[in-house]
């Protein structure tokens, strides 16, 4: 076996580990082994740490969601459409819905995305910014032109929230579709009703209360 197979084998054994478990309920020596390698030093040998490893995983998916995802973008802009919230929306969540769609690309990178998003002890910004995250900050920057009817305060807490809940529900749903097949049937649906629901909260009204409880804070803060 190549050293680039070997490698590879090492970084699809611990998408799979780390999106069942956790980056840190996983031992390296739990990968080596999962990844059929006898060496137990394999995977310091490859990577070097834990960080490196993550960082390998991100850069394996990463990579072609991102250059997806600037792809989707540029549609909307040259197409007049860069000031339509769910094309911009359909844009961001797209490219990580698609790793659900096709079994060629595995499916535990999602559940392995909302593992480390959660994790306190993983901070997915420091490992992907200025490597993968451009097609992500590119939406945020259309979405934040768009919604100037909202308090920057709100905008900000919203977007947060979409990529939230675009994690959450696609890794969710993942995790149906390894278990029972019938969970791809209405993939599709799902997939449109997400960007829809995404969409639909980035643009909801800002409630009265909201509105309170932003006023107190910022009274407070002054």
């Amino acid at each position: 076996m190549s050293e680039t197979e070997t490698r590879d084998k090492l970084v699809a054994a611990a998408e799979r580990l780390f999106a069942e478990r956790g980056a840190d309920n996983v031992s390296l020596r739990e990968i080596n082994r999962a990844a059929g390698q006898k060496n137990v030093a394999a995977l310091h040998y490859h990577f070097g740490s834990r960080r490196a490893l993550l960082v390998a995983i991100f850069e394996r998916r990463m990579a072609g969601i991102n250059q997806r995802r600037l792809e989707l973008l540029k549609a909307v802009t040259t197409s007049g459409r860069d000031s339509d919230v769910r094309a911009i929306v359909e844009a961001m969540i797209l490219p990580l819905a698609e790793q659900l769609s096709d079994p060629a690309r595995g499916s535990h990178y999602v559940r392995f995305l909302a593992q480390a998003v959660s994790d306190p002890n993983v901070d997915v910004g420091d490992l992907i910014r200025g490597r993968f995250d451009h097609g992500v900050a590119a939406t945020r920057r259309l979405l934040r032109a768009i919604l100037t009817d909202l308090p920057p305060p709100v905008t900000e807490q919203r977007l947060d929230l979409a990529s939230k809940q675009m994690v959450y529900a696609l890794a969710d749903r993942e995790r149906h579709m390894a278990k029972d097949d019938r969970a791809s049937a209405d993939l599709w649906l799902f997939i449109d009703n997400l960007i829809d629901s995404v969409a639909a909260m980035l643009t909801a009204p800002v409630s009265r209360e909201t509105q309170q409880r932003l006023s107190e804070q910022q009274k407070l803060s002054a």
